[in-house]
């Protein structure tokens, strides 16, 4: 039987278009599966290996982190109920069924998301997305199905062209739509009612790390006074407040591969951007909807 390898697992899991968060975690759960530590202590720093292959997968460096350090933050929170048990055997059935449970939660969340954005979207309006975000996706395509009529601008979103999949897929669901430029959005804003984009993730402060050029769409936004509504997941809060794009690590600006190959970064292009939260208006979150002020205190929960 071939070896298990968490980063081809991984990998396999994202061909169903899976959030690359929800993802790592459910890789980490097969993880402890086929684990075969002693100890407690044995188990984390395995884990911690795991985490770190992953984190060498180009893919969303962010959401992989923050759905890694909180799944294992999770399933190890309860101390009392570890040290209680009779051997590690013992502990691993309480880590497995903390880790089920906690995956299965996680995966609900696009649905609370859905709840919490009931009535987003109002008949008439004009709306400006930027790249591909399932969530903005799912919500409007609810919007949709709920009879409301609206249309949507998408920005192509390059160097990816992710705007181009999202418009097509808005599209088979009926929602018109259309692709403008990247440099248009200055042009079609005064055209647009909101602005809703998805993140990969929720600093601290309630900015967000985003797909690059994120930062462009909210900051004229603000500017023409349009509101923009970020939909996300809470399980992508991170514990980090970056004072501005340049103080974003390299890890998550750039993909794993192209920091291996020692390439100058200064030519590379980078693959998200920081979004101040004093141009974003709510967060559409599964813990309901939120103002950005709001994270830390959230954060805080989730952690302690």
């Amino acid at each position: 039987m071939k070896a298990y390898d968490i980063s081809e697992y991984f990998l396999e899991i994202l061909k169903n278009d899976m959030s690359p968060a929800i993802g790592a975690m459910m890789a980490l759960m097969e993880s402890l599966r086929r684990d075969d530590s002693t100890t407690l202590q044995e188990f984390i720093e395995k884990m911690k290996e795991e985490r770190e292959k992953l984190s060498k997968v180009d893919v969303s460096v962010v959401s992989v982190s923050s759905g890694s350090e909180l799944f294992m933050r999770f399933i190890t929170l309860a101390h009392q109920e570890l040290e209680q048990a009779a051997d590690f055997a013992s502990c691993r059935e309480i880590l497995l069924r903390r880790g089920e449970e906690f995956v299965k939660n996680m995966q609900e969340s696009r649905k609370k998301i859905l709840r919490s954005s009931t009535n987003l979207i109002k008949d008439g309006m004009v709306i400006l997305t930027h790249s591909r975000s399932r969530n903005v996706l799912a919500v409007m395509s609810e919007a949709h199905k709920q009879g409301r009529q609206f249309s949507v601008f998408v920005t192509e979103s390059q160097p990816d062209n992710a705007g181009r999949r999202m418009a097509k897929e808005l599209q088979a669901v009926g929602i018109s739509c259309i692709v403008i430029l990247d440099a248009a959005v200055g042009y079609i804003m005064e055209r647009v009612n909101a602005v809703m984009l998805g993140a990969e993730g929720v600093c601290e402060n309630g900015g967000i790390i985003n797909k690059i050029g994120s930062c462009n769409v909210a900051t004229l936004a603000h500017m023409k006074n349009k509101p923009v509504y970020v939909l996300v997941e809470s399980y992508k809060f991170i514990r980090r407040i970056p004072l501005d794009n340049s103080s974003l690590p390299k890890s998550y600006l750039h993909k794993a591969s192209v920091l291996k190959n020692g390439s100058d970064l200064d030519l590379e292009h980078p693959q998200v951007d920081y979004t101040h939260p004093d141009n974003l208006t709510l967060l559409y979150t599964d813990l309901g909807v939120l103002p950005t002020s709001a994270v830390t205190e959230h954060l805080i929960k989730l952690y302690t």
